[in-house]
């Protein structure tokens, strides 16, 4: 970003500026844009949201109301015609694309919308498929019509306003200008030419920093520009607290130097990642923060801190960003016009690269720059903007238009049910406390200056999606880790050890919170964790991975590293490597998961589903008995005051009967059957083997036969065997050292102590398969029932969230 040593280059510019003229051509990307014959665009023509919709269903049906009987039905009945009109003239990478897929209000009245129909509608694409569109909406849109009901002025006016109840915030820590942050390996050379590239292609601050003004009141109810002095964390933090009060949703954009760990704040000062997560601690939930785009270096490095807070979607660079202009002008003007937040961000960044490369290949063009500079600069550009590429995190089909938040990392119906499917972290600490080697149960492995021991290191697989993702964590999320993890290292000890828990486990909650909120998505996805497929249970075979090949992989990566030098740093970096790949391991020795996930789920769908993935007579006979089981109590008391947010020939239809409960839980099959195979369907049959009487009886080839018990009731006979196993594991990295046989020699060394159920315990195991996936059964029905009386409540608020329903008037 331009810094205050620029503001007298821009002084000199200004005059070279003016002079140069710019002939303005049509675009014919897609062919779907041309002049109107005086000068303007026919996208730029542009009206009120109601009459845009009034057009369109006249477009299509021929007749429509007068804008003052203009209802919410007829408005959705618009929003789903324009989006299957641009479905039939495959013109979707013009038009932008609605929130999950929904054409609703929200989408048909935004500008980008309005754009897109005109610059399809011009051309006459639309009129090719009016034909289809009435086939497929006209009995809905006649019935709307007929009952469409002038919408009181005092009624009108409070939606329009709740729609537009956002705010921006823009935080800058430079005076005067937006600031350049450079690696110091990159040379001033290079430094100087890069800074007149970027100058010569964007405006001045001054001009710039308006646009944001410019905003408030018509895409903003208000803008709140902190600069100069009030650019401190205590701003920061009265603001958004305040605009949360006031129920704000709050787009987030800061203009400063920073690092992977913090961006700068005014006088000197920083905000840390700790401080941003803060934000939500201090408020007490969430913060109702839509986006954060950040300009300063690094980052995507507080991505999960944003996200933590309430945000969204984030996006950051990936290393030191060098063009933060053009980008931010870029990115604004794509928000505005109503791009998704992944494409406005995306697009910005390809168009900066291109309009940057570009310019230093013509730099002749560009007053004051000399053939040595633009020579230095040319030979380091390319590293320069792949740095500069910013990586995006959340919900990034959201736009300005996106008037509800659905959290990135929300507490959802799938999140709530399968918390608990996994061992718990404390047992899998216990599994790694052996005396291998170097390895002892107080051996310390530095991991980015925390030390953890090699059973806390096993315990890290439920909270990181990879090893590398681990070891890029920051200090202050590992010290939380290992803090929560220690303590359930002490419960599950006494429980487990001495026979008699003491204290407490931590909760769901605390994970979360130390994850940044990533710790039950990582429990609801958590395929690897289960055994790989077995046609002796159900006939599919998964493409997911699974605990032996997550093992496999990890401990080939840790014997590579040995192989390749054997010092002390290197040793414990492959310790690392396998500690990690052990929790797969060890996830090998809980009765719960014998079984494929992917193939359960998958199974499951093939019985109750036709080949089109709509519910066959099985599948809707069994959710007519579930519905009738489930329907009652409190379950029946909350969703009995919903309805849904589509209509049907005009009217709601309000979840009030078990008929509807049932069709609701069809519609939740077909649209997201994993919602119920991935989750529902797995839940039950991990938690009927975990509490099996007496253990499920297993095998190993290394002789041993014992009772094989779950997750949170692991013993002393599970956990001795497990041991064995963890210290194989160990020694195979010092005796790969020497012993130069095949990976595969080393992987069966380890894999020969897991359990293998015994005869009868597979037929045990393929009698729940079944009971559990056959829709003419007792046991889904029961076991469905107890798990919907048990998470009513998450289930209602994540159909809330996607807007399937929506609380009776």
């Amino acid at each position: 970003m331009k810094g205050n040593r620029l503001l007298s280059l821009n002084k000199e510019l200004k005059g070279y500026k003016s002079k140069r003229t710019f002939v303005k051509g049509k675009s014919t990307k897609n062919g779907l844009i041309a002049g109107n014959g005086n000068g303007s665009k026919v996208s730029d023509i542009m009206v009120e949201a109601d009459v845009f919709i009034i057009e369109v269903l006249d477009l299509f049906f021929d007749k429509s109301p007068q804008e003052k009987g203009l209802s919410d039905e007829l408005r959705d009945i618009a929003a789903r015609s324009l989006w299957t009109a641009t479905t039939l003239t495959k013109t979707e990478n013009v038009m932008p694309e609605p929130t999950d897929g929904v054409a609703d209000i929200g989408w048909i009245s935004s500008e980008g919308v309005q754009r897109a129909f005109r610059k399809i509608n011009h051309k006459g694409l639309y009129k090719a498929v009016k034909s289809a569109v009435q086939s497929k909406y006209r009995t809905e849109f006649e019935t709307a019509l007929l009952s469409a009901k002038p919408e009181p002025a005092s009624q009108m006016m409070t939606r329009q306003m709740s729609a537009v109840n956002t705010a921006l915030v823009v935080f800058i820590e430079n005076t005067g200008a937006l600031p350049f942050q450079w690696d110091s390996t990159i040379g001033k050379t290079v430094q100087e030419g890069l800074e007149k590239v970027i100058d010569f292609v964007s405006e001045e601050f001054e001009k710039w920093l308006n646009k944001f003004a410019d905003a408030k009141g018509s895409k903003y109810r208000d803008v709140i520009i902190l600069e100069d002095a009030r650019a401190t964390y205590a701003n920061l933090k009265h603001t958004l607290h305040d605009l949360a009060n006031k129920d704000y949703i709050i787009d987030i954009f800061t203009l400063t130097h920073g690092s992977s760990s913090s961006f700068s704040a005014y006088g000197g000062g920083s905000i840390s990642a700790s401080d941003i997560r803060a934000l939500r601690d201090s408020y007490g939930k969430a913060l109702p923060i839509r986006v954060v785009y950040m300009m300063n270096c690094v980052g995507s490095g507080l991505n999960d801190d944003w996200l933590y807070a309430g945000a969204r979607a984030t996006a950051g660079a990936i290393r030191n960003n060098y063009i933060p202009e053009p980008m931010m002008t870029k990115f604004w003007t794509n928000w505005l016009r109503g791009d998704s937040f992944t494409n406005a961000v995306s697009t910005a960044y390809n168009d900066s690269v291109k309009l940057i490369s570009d310019t230093i290949a013509k730099a002749d063009y560009i007053p004051f720059v000399g053939g040595s500079i633009m020579s230095a600069l040319q030979s380091k550009i390319n590293p320069m903007l792949a740095d500069s590429k910013p990586k995006i995190e959340g919900n990034g089909s959201i736009t300005i238009d996106t008037a509800s938040l659905a959290a990135a990392h929300s507490l959802s119906f799938s999140d709530t049910v399968y918390s608990e499917a996994k061992y718990g972290t404390g047992e899998h600490v216990l599994s790694g406390l052996v005396d291998a080697d170097r390895v002892t149960p107080t051996y310390q492995i530095d991991v980015n200056g925390v030390k953890f021991t090699y059973g806390e290191l096993i315990a890290m697989g439920d909270f990181y999606e990879s090893h590398a993702k681990m070891i890029a964590a920051g200090a202050a999320e590992l010290g939380k880790l290992k803090s929560l993890i220690d303590k359930s290292k002490r419960f599950y000890e006494s429980k487990v050890v001495h026979g008699r828990a003491s204290g407490s486990n931590p909760t769901d909650t605390d994970w979360q919170s130390a994850t940044g909120g990533r710790y039950l998505k990582l429990a609801e996805d958590n395929f690897a964790h289960f055994a790989p497929s077995n046609s002796t249970y159900i006939s599919f075979s998964s493409s997911k991975s699974n605990h032996k090949a997550e093992w496999e992989k990890y401990h080939k990566q840790a014997i590579d590293i040995v192989r390749a030098g054997n010092n002390s740093s290197v040793v414990d970096g492959a310790l690392s490597v396998n500690a990690f790949g052990d929790h797969f391991l060890t996830d090998a020795f809980a009765a719960g998961h014998l079984f494929n996930k992917d193939d359960l789920s998958e199974y499951f769908k093939s019985r109750v589903l036709n080949t089109s993935r709509l519910i066959n007579s099985d599948g809707e006979d069994m959710f007519n008995r579930i519905a009738k089981a489930a329907f009652k109590g409190a379950l029946k008391a909350a969703f009995s005051k919903h309805e849904t947010v589509d209509t049907h020939y005009g009217f709601h239809i309000d979840i009030d009967s078990e008929s509807r409960f049932s069709k609701l839980l069809i519609g939740i099959m077909e649209k997201e059957p994993d919602i119920i195979g991935k989750t529902m369907v797995a839940k039950l049959l991990h938690d009927e083997l975990n509490q099996y009487s007496g253990g499920v009886p297993v095998t190993n080839l290394k002789g041993d036969s014992w009772n094989l018990t779950g997750d949170d009731t692991l013993n002393m006979a599970n956990l001795d065997i497990m041991r064995k196993a963890v210290k194989q594991s160990i020694k195979n990295l010092y005796d790969a050292v020497n012993d130069l046989s095949a990976h595969a020699t080393f992987f069966k060394k380890v894999w020969d102590f897991t359990p293998r159920p015994t005869s009868s315990s597979v037929t045990t195991i393929k009698k729940m398969v079944n009971d559990y996936t056959n829709p003419k059964g007792t046991k889904i029905v029961t076991g469905a029932d107890t798990l919907l009386q048990q998470n009513y409540q998450a289930l209602l608020d994540e159909l809330v969230k996607r807007k399937v329903l929506q609380k009776i008037p």
